[in-house]
């Protein structure tokens, strides 16, 4: 299989480095593979998109000469198709609706590592199709998957986290659901991301079984923190990389994927910087391996 990676944030900010060091994980990857890597603007969920993020993250990564293959792929021109097959799911009785709002999840069910577990309350219950969630049943079995930085990764979906959302209560489609479609759609083969994501790729695997789809090879790499441990993120309030020149932004980059790229390089332009990775760098050596702490 031709492989085809991918780049897929969320316009909620401007990017960090974070973002910037997993988009770069990604890109070098799939050149090292000659594969195509596209670029997929996450964009389904209106209250958290920011005006101009969207933007701003394709205008950050033509500054760092991180060249997609096509079009930019925005979610929100699928929620359609996400709905038909949440619909779909439903009448094969593959799915049910839930009316529980965060309250009652908060006050009537479990709250466990992976978040709150739901006990199936409306599992045989008549509700209606007006202000309802969508779930799919997870009945007892282990989620598994062969993560190939991380290892064999395995959850117990029915005891961990129950019953999950497809399509949210406000008529949105849910991030499991809108992933797994839209990798399929776009014959995504290999898919670079941080590893905070691990513990939603064994719903993905789960999801990806139900509607009988082909998964793609995963590699979680370790995420970047602060130094007090934190994940960075916008959520910290991490700074962007923005008002920093290009070639500082590629070199920090190389660092926090773990390369190590000569002195001489340091201010050269990202495009000089990447051919140099394409040879020396591997995603392997990150297997087991931390990140640097943001600078």
């Amino acid at each position: 299989m031709d492989y085809v990676g991918r780049f897929a944030p969320s316009p909620t900010g401007p990017l960090h480095a974070g973002s910037v060091a997993a988009a770069l994980a990604s890109y070098l990857h799939a050149r090292q593979h000659n594969g195509r890597w596209l670029l997929r603007i996450d964009d389904l969920d209106p209250p958290r998109c920011v005006a101009g993020s969207a933007q701003q993250i394709v205008d950050l990564l033509e500054r760092l000469q991180l060249h997609w293959d096509g079009a930019v792929y925005y979610q929100r021109r699928r929620r359609s198709d996400h709905a038909a097959v949440a619909a779909t799911l439903l009448e094969q009785g593959l799915a049910f609706r839930c009316e529980c709002t965060r309250s009652d999840l908060l006050r009537f069910h479990k709250v466990g590592p992976l978040g709150i577990r739901y006990d199936g309350r409306c599992r045989r219950r008549h509700v209606p199709a007006d202000d309802s969630a969508v779930r799919v049943f997870v009945d007892a079995g282990i989620a598994a998957f062969d993560d190939l930085l991380q290892g064999r990764q395995a959850t117990d979906l029915s005891a961990e986290i129950g019953d999950y959302v497809i399509f949210r209560r406000d008529r949105l489609p849910a991030y499991h659901l809108a992933a797994v479609l839209d990798d399929y759609d776009q014959g995504i083969t290999d898919v670079v991301r941080g590893s905070d994501l691990l513990a939603a790729t064994c719903i993905h695997v789960h999801l990806a079984g139900v509607l009988g789809l082909p998964r793609p090879r995963y590699w979680h790499i370790p995420v970047l923190c602060t130094e007090n441990g934190e994940k960075l993120s916008k959520r910290h309030r991490s700074a962007a990389v923005a008002e920093l020149s290009a070639a500082q932004i590629a070199f920090s980059a190389l660092r926090h994927i773990g390369a190590e790229p000569p002195g001489e390089l340091a201010g050269a332009a990202p495009e000089t910087l990447w051919r140099w990775a394409q040879e020396h760098w591997r995603i392997e050596c990150l297997r087991g391996q931390l990140m640097r702490p943001a600078a």
